[in-house]
């Protein structure tokens, strides 16, 4: 991985076999991150799983093969559940799927940039209404 910082927003390279949620994690604990946006991301991802939230439930499915990444995008908060993460992928067919990050791997690479707030606090709290620990800003 390769990474910098310039006025608060961070952008990283992450190279082919690298762990998407590993090397986020290392950038969140490096760049001390405590709340922020991933706005975007860029590139390949493999043996990729990916959820529908379906009332209680993520409808989980994986993709082993290689697709490229059309949409990445998140927030970070400062809290157990660090990461909720949007993916949209495009497989050699040109099919589309999409929905909940849970992992994946860069192949053979993957640019991203994260916006990384000083004053503004990120937590999740869950609601009952709609079953889900939800974005709470402070």
């Amino acid at each position: 991985m390769q990474d910098n910082i310039e006025n608060n927003i961070i952008v990283a390279k992450f190279d082919a076999g690298e762990d998407v949620i590993e090397n986020l994690n290392k950038l969140v604990d490096k760049y001390k991150i405590k709340s922020g946006f991933i706005d975007m991301g860029i590139g390949m991802v493999k043996d990729l799983k990916i959820g529908y939230w379906n009332i209680n439930k993520y409808d989980e499915l994986t993709i082993v093969e290689r697709c490229e990444l059309v949409a990445f995008h998140g927030s970070i908060a400062d809290d157990e559940n660090r990461f909720h993460i949007h993916i949209g992928v495009a497989r050699k067919d040109h099919q589309l799927y999409g929905g909940h990050f849970f992992n994946g791997v860069a192949d053979p690479l993957m640019e991203i940039k994260i916006t990384k707030f000083e004053t503004v606090k990120f937590t999740r709290k869950y609601n009952d209404k709609s079953t889900l620990k939800e974005l709470n800003i402070k």
